[in-house]
C-alpha cells in the first residue's frame, strides 16, 4: 500500500474510534452538581432521574408512578414559590389518569416549571 494512503486511512480509523467511544456513553453520564435548597434538592432527586431516563412508554410509567411523591415534595418546597410546580404537578397527574400513554407534553410541562423555578427571572 503506498504510503500517501496511509495517513488519511489511520486518521479515519481513529476517528471512528473515538466516536464510537463517545456514542456508547449514556446520555445521563453526565453529574449534576446544583446548590439547592434542601427542600429543592429533595425534589430535585426524584425528579432527575425520571427526567434523565431515556424518553418512552417506561420513563411514562414511572414518572406517573411517582406523581403522588413529586407533588407531595413540591408542597414540602418553603424556600420558593412552588405554586406554579404544583400546578404543573396536578395537570401531569390527571393526564396520567386519563391518558397514560400520552403524558410526555404534562411531564416536560413539570420540567419547565421546576427549571422556572430554580433560576432566576431574567434569566
Amino acid at each position: 500500500m503506498p504510503t500517501k494512503h496511509l495517513y488519511p486511512i489511520a486518521l479515519l480509523a481513529a476517528t471512528l474510534l473515538a466516536g464510537s467511544t463517545f456514542a456508547a456513553e449514556p446520555p445521563e453520564h453526565h453529574p449534576h452538581h446544583h446548590a439547592f435548597a434542601q427542600d429543592v434538592d429533595a425534589f430535585h432527586a426524584a425528579l432527575a432521574p425520571l427526567w434523565h431516563a431515556r424518553p418512552g412508554k417506561e420513563r411514562s410509567r414511572n414518572a406517573c408512578a411517582k406523581a403522588n411523591d413529586l407533588e407531595t415534595l413540591a408542597g414540602n418546597i418553603r424556600s420558593a414559590d412552588a405554586k406554579p410546580l404544583l400546578g404543573s404537578i396536578a395537570a401531569f397527574r390527571k393526564q396520567c389518569q386519563t391518558s397514560p400513554g400520552k403524558v410526555d407534553a404534562a411531564f416536560s410541562d413539570v420540567h419547565d416549571a421546576f427549571h422556572r423555578l430554580i433560576e432566576p427571572a431574567g434569566r
